[in-house]
C-alpha cells in the first residue's frame, strides 16, 4: 500500500487535494509537507512555479505503540517477542506481547510492565490533545487476566472474612485498578463495603461489614 506521494499544482490547496485523490482519503488522514510555494510567469510567459507538497499517510495510534514497543523490546534484550494488537478504537487499543522470558517484561507486581505500557501511550499519542488521547493497554501472556482473578477471589474472601468476623481488613497498597477490581468483587458480598485509605504510594483497600464502627480492631491480614 503506498503511504507517500508527491504532487504539483498552481496552489498549494490543489495540490493537497490532487495527493489526496492519489492516495485516496481525506485530508485529515495526512500530514503534508510543503516543498515548494507556486509563484507567478514573469510577464504571463516566463518562469512561473507549482505548488509542490508531499504527503504521508499518518499513522494509527496502535501502528505507533507497536513501533515503539517493539523498537524497546529490542533494546531491552527481546527482539523475539511477539506483539499483536488484539483490540482498537479510539479510545483504547490493547496489545499483547508473547515469548519466552515475560516474567522479565511483568516485573514485581507488574511494575515494569505498567512502566513500559505508560511510555509506549505517551509516544503513541504523541501531541493529541486530551479529548483525542486513546489509552493504551499492555498485556504479556495473561499476567493481567489472571492478576484480575487472583483480586477478585481475594475482595470476595475479605468481605466474607470481615462480615463473619464483624471487623475490618485492611490491603497492602495497590494501583488504582487493582483496587477499582478489589471494589467492585467487595459490593458483590452481602453486608460487605471497602473504601480507600492514604495517600500516594501508600493507598490501600479498607475492607468491612456495612455497619462496621470504625473504632474497633482490625483484623490481622
Amino acid at each position: 500500500m503506498v503511504n507517500e506521494v508527491f504532487a504539483s499544482e498552481e496552489t498549494v490547496a490543489l495540490a493537497k487535494q490532487k495527493a489526496c485523490d492519489m492516495l485516496g482519503v481525506s485530508e485529515n488522514q495526512v500530514e503534508f509537507q510543503i516543498l515548494q510555494h507556486p509563484s507567478k510567469k514573469m510577464f504571463g510567459m516566463f518562469g512561473g512555479k507549482q505548488a509542490q507538497v508531499k504527503a504521508v499517510l499518518k499513522k494509527s495510534v496502535s501502528q505507533k505503540a507497536l513501533n515503539y514497543l517493539k523498537e524497546v523490546l529490542f533494546y531491552m534484550g527481546f527482539p523475539d517477542f511477539n506483539t499483536e494488537v488484539l483490540s482498537e478504537s479510539p479510545e483504547e487499543c490493547e496489545i499483547k506481547i508473547d515469548g519466552d522470558g515475560l516474567g522479565f517484561i511483568v516485573g514485581k507486581h507488574g511494575e515494569t510492565l505498567d512502566s513500559l505500557q505508560y511510555l509506549v501511550s505517551i509516544v503513541a499519542n504523541g501531541n493529541n490533545k486530551g479529548k483525542n488521547f486513546c489509552k493504551i493497554r499492555l498485556e504479556a501472556g495473561n499476567y493481567r487476566e489472571k492478576r484480575r482473578k487472583v483480586l477478585e477471589n481475594l475482595g470476595k474472601h475479605l468481605a466474607a472474612k470481615a462480615v463473619n468476623f464483624k471487623k475490618r481488613v485492611s490491603l497492602e497498597p495497590m494501583k488504582a485498578y487493582e483496587r477499582k477490581i478489589i471494589h467492585t468483587s467487595v459490593d458483590e458480598v452481602e453486608g460487605a463495603c471497602s473504601w480507600s485509605e492514604g495517600e500516594g504510594e501508600r493507598r490501600h483497600v479498607v475492607v468491612a461489614p456495612k455497619d462496621k464502627d470504625e473504632n474497633e480492631e482490625e483484623i490481622e491480614d
